[in-house]
């Protein structure tokens, strides 16, 4: 028998440019058009019927409420009310929003939204901090956002929560008119922020970018349009003069939509509203992005049940529905930093029938033992709390604020227990690990890289290589690591991508706008389109830079016309695959 399910009735209250941008949001794609009411429209009727109530306003949305509570405070409804407060400046206050909420009748369940921190952890989880770098390479995470605005900060507190890669520590460049009053008010909301990653306040007109890290990522916050978009080109031409490098660069472009085929993109812009990634349907109506954070929570409820206690006697074992603001972030920062400890792994997270069973070597156990250690002290840090031998709640003291290697065995233990779980909860949320087999194309010489297509014949002994790579090792995520000047490694990952569900680490060597020109249409058509599903964005413009990163990531090497070809004593030391359109396949393994 097939199972039907009521379509949920939502309420869009509000007038400015919030509830407009909601509007658009909420309406996007196929679904059923959602019309934006007005307040003093809405009759008793439909807020007995509605599920979801969306109070859209660019000053204050309680206000809003404040209008409907005599309405509501008369209605008798069985089911629970959401309602949500859709605030634009994230300055609704935690204490306040409690005490409106002890106002409103039992089946009102409220819940503030406030944008800029959504948007935020939805670009980053969208475009993560590891998108342009490598850190099992050595390369540093570095985050340049350009731009003094509630969404710059936002991004800059939640990246800080989820930086921990290990060492190096991670790098965070702001760029502003007024830096040191930035970095001033910043410190003083959170002064514990440096001892997360490195922060560069800098001025937007003088950046120092020579002396820093290569950029691995760049978001432009400022606003009007234009303006955004002229600092996003400028910043490109400088980065690409002082770095070397082209990294993604994000630009927020308010209510404008992109247009343009893929020939016009200069493999860098990308543009991003905030709004619109906070207000996302799936997001605001259906909760995505936070169903591992909710399995997290449900474990821990499932823990403490176990151990004969009732979870929801504390505010921290509440069901989901019912969670607490404060508490519902603890789940989400770490449900977001899983991903950097899959990055720093060489893992994936894969539907679970893929995978037969998985489980940390002791090795990894403990390196990331260290790296969810600084992820949790991050989170506190950032929530206020400091160092003292004695915890104390209410003055935010805790004894274990000290670093990995001064905690206690049983401490220790506490994060080993953490990293271990991962498979666990992955599980629950369906997935399952895998680990990667990185495969590293090595090229011709620079003179034998032309525009042209790779030899006739090459596409047969591609394909056949890739099937038997696949056969060979079922229980690994295949990567292919290409760099985009060689027709023949552009074929090859093109290739894995779209026919054996690979995953591409396009590796630089030069900056883009160089690499680009250099190519004719064709192929820069198919150099850009290996740029948009491209997994990372690996720099590598110092020289020797790209052999080291084969010798030293790569599992197997596809030898595709490299003139550095090794000897033959040295072959069976690594695994070797030679391609060549007249003799076919060469293996130095068993495949």
């Amino acid at each position: 028998m097939i199972g039907l399910r009521r379509q949920r009735r939502v309420l869009l209250l509000g007038q400015g440019v919030v509830a407009e941008a909601c509007e658009r949001a909420l309406n996007a794609g196929a679904q059923r058009a959602l019309p934006r009411l007005d307040p003093e429209a809405v009759d008793a009727r439909r807020l007995r019927q509605a599920d979801i109530l969306i109070l859209a306003d660019a000053t204050d949305p309680r206000a809003l409420l404040a209008d409907l509570s005599p309405r509501l405070a008369q209605l008798e409804r069985r089911r629970p009310l959401r309602v949500l407060l859709l605030d634009d400046t994230a300055r609704l206050d935690a204490a306040p929003l409690a005490e409106t909420a002890a106002q409103q009748p039992s089946w009102v369940r409220l819940e503030s939204v406030p944008i800029p921190p959504r948007a935020a952890r939805r670009l980053l989880a969208r475009w993560p901090l590891h998108w342009g770098a490598d850190p099992r390479f050595g390369q540093r995470v570095h985050l340049l956002l350009l731009g003094e605005s509630r969404f710059a900060e936002a991004l800059l507190v939640h990246a800080l929560r989820i930086s921990g890669y290990g060492d190096p520590r991670a790098c965070l460049t702001l760029l502003g008119d007024n830096p040191a009053a930035w970095e001033e008010q910043f410190t003083r909301a959170y002064p514990q922020a440096h001892r997360i990653a490195e922060l560069r306040f800098q001025s937007l007109q003088a950046p120092d970018l020579a002396a820093a890290p290569p950029v691995t990522m760049a978001v432009v916050c400022t606003t009007p349009t234009a303006v955004a978009l002229r600092q996003a080109r400028t910043l490109i031409s400088e980065l690409a003069e002082a770095q070397r490098c082209s990294p993604p660069v994000l630009v927020e472009v308010g209510d404008l939509r992109a247009d343009g085929e893929l020939d016009d993109w200069d493999g860098q812009l990308i543009p991003i509203e905030q709004r619109q990634l906070a207000l996302d349907r799936a997001v605001l109506l259906e909760g995505r992005g936070d169903e591992l954070a909710q399995v997290i929570h449900d474990h821990y409820r499932d823990t403490t049940e176990a151990q004969g206690r009732d979870p929801s006697v504390a505010p921290a074992g509440q069901p989901w529905p019912l969670l607490a603001a404060s508490y519902r972030d603890a789940n989400r920062h770490q449900a977001d930093h899983l991903w950097a400890k899959l990055a720093v792994t060489d893992c994936r997270a894969v539907p679970e029938d893929q995978v037969e069973s998985f489980a940390f070597a002791p090795i990894e156990v403990e390196r990331l033992a260290v790296i969810e250690h600084a992820r949790w002290a991050a989170d506190r840090w950032l929530d206020g709390w400091s160092y003292a031998p004695t915890r104390d709640n209410a003055r935010k003291h805790h004894p274990q604020l000290v670093p990995y290697q001064q905690l206690s065995g049983p401490m220790k233990d506490l994060d080993r227990f953490a990293v271990r779980l991962l498979p666990t909860l992955l599980a629950r949320s369906g997935l399952g690990v895998l680990r990667m087999l990185v495969i590293g194309l090595v090229s011709a010489a620079p003179a034998a890289r032309q525009s042209a297509p790779p030899p006739a014949g090459l596409d047969r002994w591609f394909r056949q290589a890739l099937r038997r790579l696949v056969a060979r090792y079922p229980d690994r995520a295949l990567v292919v690591g290409a760099a985009l000047d060689d027709p023949s490694a552009r074929r090859f990952a093109e290739l894995a991508s779209a026919q054996f569900g690979a995953s591409v680490f396009v590796l630089l060597q030069q900056p883009l706008p160089l690499l680009l020109d250099g190519l004719e249409a064709r192929a820069r058509r198919q150099a850009l389109a290996l740029l948009t599903r491209a997994e990372r964005r690996i720099a590598l413009p110092e020289p020797g830079a790209l052999a080291g990163w084969l010798d030293a990531r790569a599992e197997i090497l596809v030898d595709l016309g490299a003139d550095a070809r090794p000897t033959e004593a040295a072959l069976p030391e690594r695994k070797w695959l030679r391609i060549d359109p007249t003799h076919g396949l060469r293996w130095t393994f068993e495949y």
